[in-house]
């Protein structure tokens, strides 16, 4: 942070992980103004209103455009952390230190940022790659709450789904998921795919698309349970996306019944997901036409044509089940 002439770091921290790890950052105060603003740790933070707040506190700090906001915490610090540097005077330096299974992965990369709009997910973002991701330290994950490592496992799973068939042996033959039982190499692997594809598309018009598998169901889910009150983790809203996707991918894609169906046992292994259903459609569908995605007034999902083969924009006018 040195070389670009940053005076002040602020860290923007979850409140639990805050609490958790107090002193994480404490040696950055022999090198810079260092402050915290601390956030409730819950995707009800990731709003307009809540980017408001730290905007103006970092205008009352007299952050400057060379001065660094770090992101601490999992999915929801680093979109909105991001969508607040991104877009502070412009832009200023933003650093990210993933403390969940899901932006080890995920969140941290690729460089979306957003905010969500009546509970529409990521309705309000920009595309802004990091000035630096630390390093996936899995000692966080020791005291990650066992839903949110299954939301980050849910992810994993759709790496693996789209690039990754070794991937997917190894941790299809997991049988119970634990702190310890997840491999850095895991972690590696997903980083790897998600930058590999960022690389070759970073502002999402087209190859990027495949990462969407599983998402455009599991946004409106979470969505739904946003709204009703009852929050669901983004990867276990995912899981649930992955297998109605992988159901639909069947009819719509050709994927295999057999890759169907040992999909459908690693995520039920994991995961206790409810059949879909017309009656769940169409609770779903006021989200769902809401999707970011979507073309020509249609639903646009991602699918597979078989175990590492995403076949993406497949758009979906009428209940498709």
């Amino acid at each position: 942070m040195q070389e670009w002439g940053t005076r002040q770091a602020v860290v923007l921290a979850d409140a639990n992980v805050a609490a958790l790890y107090p002193h994480f950052f404490d040696a950055l105060s022999d090198h810079f103004t260092c402050r915290t603003i601390t956030i409730p740790g819950s995707e009800s933070s990731k709003t307009i209103e809540q980017a408001v707040q730290v905007w103006q506190q970092l205008q009352e700090w007299q952050m400057e455009r060379n001065d660094t906001l770090i992101m601490f915490g999992g999915g929801m610090v680093c979109d909105l952390g991001g969508f607040v540097a991104a877009t502070y005077k412009r832009g200023i330096h933003g650093v990210y230190c993933p403390t969940t299974l899901l932006s080890m992965i995920d969140a941290a990369y690729g460089g979306k940022t957003a905010v969500n709009l009546h509970h529409v997910k990521n309705c309000i973002g920009v595309v802004r790659q990091p000035d630096y991701v630390m390093p996936a330290n899995t000692t966080f994950l020791q005291t990650l709450p066992m839903a949110e490592l299954k939301s980050g496992f849910g992810e994993m799973i759709k790496y693996a789904l789209i690039a990754s068939p070794l991937l997917l042996k190894q941790i299809n033959d997991l049988e119970v998921l634990t702190p310890e039982s997840v491999s850095p190499l895991w972690i590696q692997e997903c980083v790897r795919i998600k930058e590999n594809v960022v690389r070759k598309d970073p502002n999402d018009h087209h190859e990027r698309h495949v990462l969407n598998f599983g998402h455009t169901i599991g946004h409106a889910i979470e969505g739904y349970y946003a709204a009703s009150g009852r929050g669901v983790p983004h990867g276990v809203a995912v899981a649930a996306g992955l297998l109605y996707e992988s159901l639909l991918s069947e009819k719509l894609t050709g994927l295999p019944h057999n890759e169907f169906l040992m999909i459908e046992n690693l995520i039920q292994r994991h995961f206790k997901v409810k059949p879909f259903s017309k009656k769940k459609w169409n609770v779903l569908l006021p989200y769902l036409i809401q999707d970011k995605k979507n073309k020509d007034g249609r639903i646009n999902f991602t699918l597979l044509k078989g175990i590492g083969s995403p076949v993406t924009d497949v758009l979906v006018q009428d209940y498709p089940f």
